[in-house]
């Protein structure tokens, strides 16, 4: 991140409470620019790769990236602004929690104030922290009628995020979502827009079978894609394909 950039976050804060203002002219201006985006005349992976670091200079976060739904490890990811960035996405999908997963699974945006003194993920909670990542936000990205992804931002201090910072990562989560859409149906031989087809076509059978589990073993979403996940990775198998041998009675877990 610029000087520039830090030193707007610092003077944002309020007393120390983690809370930031932001500034609504540029963060109009800089969602009016990626609405203009055009994916036939740029890769739509570097127009993803614009608007996570985008994000990352409005809000002076230390880290965003994007998660997509992925045949193999059921969530990979496909961008990231830098080393912190990337950090939260590497132990998310290797794990398979944390607030940005959990943001995927139940299509909602998930929060954390401050990931060192949350217990809901303990196996990603504390590789996130050693990692200088503390405050986490997660927004699903929706095609289809459905998640396919999340967008995903993080900072390196405990941060208390607001109902305006909230709403406004929700319009960079539209953003993707109209440049996937536009960039899927422009140029299906882009290596990030046959990602995007993969992820439509198994979106569904792993939604699923995530709700199979849930009422067959009487348990909460977070936990049945875990045990979807875990037991795909653990007989080096496709996660889209134990989710279909699921659901047509081949499998009883």
């Amino acid at each position: 991140m610029s000087a520039e950039g830090r030193r707007a976050r610092v003077d944002g804060r309020h007393g120390g409470s983690g809370i930031v203002e932001i500034d609504r002219a540029k963060l109009d201006a800089s969602l009016t620019r990626l609405h203009h985006l055009a994916p036939s005349e740029i890769e739509l992976g570097r127009l993803v790769g614009e608007v996570v670091r985008a994000v990352t200079e409005i809000f002076g976060l230390a880290g965003a990236g994007m998660l997509l739904v992925d045949a193999d490890r059921a969530l990979r990811s496909i961008a990231a602004s830098d080393s912190r960035g990337a950090l939260l996405e590497r132990a998310q999908e290797e794990y398979g929690e944390g607030p940005c997963v959990e943001s995927f699974i139940i299509d909602e945006v998930v929060v954390s104030n401050d990931i060192a003194a949350d217990e809901r993920w303990p196996r990603v909670t504390p590789i996130l922290a050693r990692g200088g990542v503390r405050a986490v936000l997660g927004v699903p990205v929706r095609l289809g009628g459905g998640p396919i992804g999340t967008l995903n931002v993080a900072d390196d201090r405990p941060r208390v995020w607001t109902d305006s910072e909230r709403d406004a990562m929700v319009h960079f989560g539209a953003v993707l979502e109209n440049l996937l859409l536009v960039g899927l149906v422009a140029d299906r031989n882009d290596r990030l827009a046959r990602q995007l087809q993969y992820a439509l076509d198994y979106r569904v059978p792993i939604e699923r079978a995530v709700g199979y589990l849930m009422a067959t073993m009487r348990t909460d979403p977070i936990t049945a894609f875990e045990k979807l996940r875990r037991i795909a990775r653990g007989e080096r198998r496709r996660v889209s394909e134990l989710a279909e041998e699921i659901l047509s009675e081949r499998r009883v877990l």
